[in-house]
């Protein structure tokens, strides 16, 4: 399912939407690294389930150790992409816990059934076209580019 018109955040209105040929990616701002893997977290989930309204009933953690801030957003948007296609794990919130270079990921949400989602886009796989996770003077920036 693609998203046709405008799109309008759930969660936060902490991302914009980059126009791609063939593509659609996101661009995110935080005054932390933890808090920019969390807007990117709730920006792919808030792209993926479209208007479905997602409670917060379960709990799902997941760790990934990575030395560059910039593979560890992919590989931690890779298993949100991964929760929300296989297990049908919706996000709602997530906490990002970072030690030395442990990525603590915890995710609230819930269990969703395809016949809700309405406007959703459907992501194909997270890229490594254009990503970028980098501190810009006080505050941190990420884009990442998503294949639909």
């Amino acid at each position: 399912m693609k998203a046709q018109g405008s799109y309008t955040m759930s969660f936060t209105n902490d991302y914009e939407i980059i126009d791609h040929t063939a593509d659609i990616g996101i661009r995110v701002k935080g005054n932390s690294l933890n808090s920019v893997i969390k807007k990117a977290v709730l920006a792919l989930s808030d792209l993926m389930s479209g208007q479905m309204k997602i409670d917060r009933d379960e709990e799902k953690e997941f760790k990934i150790h990575e030395d560059e801030p910039d593979i560890a957003m992919v590989r931690i948007l890779e298993e949100v992409l991964y929760l929300f296609e296989h297990q049908k794990f919706a996000v709602s919130d997530c906490r990002v816990s970072i030690d030395n270079n442990d990525y603590i990921i915890e995710l609230k949400g819930r269990l969703y059934n395809l016949d809700e989602l309405k406007g959703a886009t459907e992501i194909k796989a997270v890229t490594y076209h254009m990503l970028s996770v980098k501190k810009v003077n006080d505050n941190w920036e990420a884009t990442v580019i998503f294949d639909i």
